[in-house]
């Protein structure tokens, strides 16, 4: 008993430095402002500071990510993400657990959620943005600057294999990010996504190596001499897509019996999941062989934890 008390403290402890789970489904028919642009323009402002910081130091890559991790964070100390959270006019949609499809939650579902103490926090669930019509909660930006940089460290910094690289994020999301009873009992394949574009993201950053889908769109910055400059502006278009989209992207959940409840509130609402197995379809061929990683084509059910991927 004190073993799974004490498993379920480090959970809490963890997860609270990452974001909380979405729902995509109950506010679906709201108009939501477009707000792309404020948060291109913090991103760039952020990186401006950055550098200044950095204007005496040389070009070393290593103190440049350090920097720019300072804002690129968490919804404790990233400048972007605590904008998107608590910016009184940013455009957000904000749900409480007791109002969402997750409102049936329990212990047995996920304590994170199921426990009484979620039901009063105001971040129980993270409030959802819309970058170029597409509507994201702001945890995918949280994964991708903290998991999306271990996986750019690991993949591209000490050349581990993609493969190993993405079991580390899917055994991440199995444990401290959700999928489990333990945590939120939400296995979110929108997180992996948001994780593998932010390792696209950080590598965009210098663009030292070639982009894994071919699709470059850095450098935002360069060595100039002997100090980096940004010669390019970051735009979250490149990365943010449907496959962040939990109604699109369906999540698996650790019961059968969450699974079943998480469908009946979604069916009550008049959706299903995928909300547009078209999008989905779109969201297979862009990522191509890395989607089996990254997208659920399964639908909604309780997920695996020793026979997948």
């Amino acid at each position: 008993m004190k073993t799974i008390a004490s498993a379920a403290l480090i959970l809490i402890t963890l997860n609270q430095a990452y974001g909380a789970e979405v729902d995509q489904f109950t506010t679906r028919h709201l108009e939501l402002k477009n707000s792309t642009d404020i948060v291109n323009n913090e991103a760039n402002r952020h990186v401006e500071e950055s550098l200044k910081i950095l204007e005496k130091s040389g070009c070393d890559e290593n103190l440049l990510y350090e920097e720019l991790k300072k804002g690129f964070a968490n919804h404790k100390n990233g400048k972007l993400t605590i904008h998107m959270l608590h910016e009184k006019e940013f455009p957000r949609h904000q749900i409480a657990l007791s109002e969402s499809v997750y409102a049936d939650w329990n212990r047995f579902d996920g304590y994170l959620l199921g426990r009484p103490a979620a039901a009063a926090s105001p971040l129980a669930l993270g409030p959802l943005v819309n970058i170029d019509g597409i509507r994201v909660g702001t945890d995918k930006f949280e994964h991708i600057f903290g998991r999306g940089f271990q996986y750019f460290k690991r993949f591209h910094l000490k050349q581990r294999s993609l493969k190993s690289v993405m079991k580390y994020g899917i055994r991440g999301e199995k444990t401290i990010f959700g999928g489990n009873i333990l945590a939120t009992g939400v296995f979110s394949y929108a997180d992996l996504a948001a994780n593998f574009n932010g390792m696209r993201f950080w590598n965009h950053m210098l663009q030292l190596r070639p982009d894994i889908l071919g699709d470059n769109h850095g450098p935002y910055i360069s060595c100039q001499d002997n100090q980096f400059v940004q010669v390019k502006k970051i735009d979250f278009r490149h990365y943010i897509d449907e496959s962040m989209d939990e109604s699109i992207n369906c999540s698996k959940f650790a019961r059968k019996k969450s699974a079943k409840k998480f469908l009946k509130r979604v069916e009550a609402l008049g959706y299903s999941c995928p909300m547009d197995p078209d999008k989905l379809e779109m969201m297979k061929e862009k990522y191509g062989e890395f989607s089996k990683w990254i997208i659920n084509d399964e639908g909604v059910e309780d997920v695996s934890y020793f026979n997948e991927f």
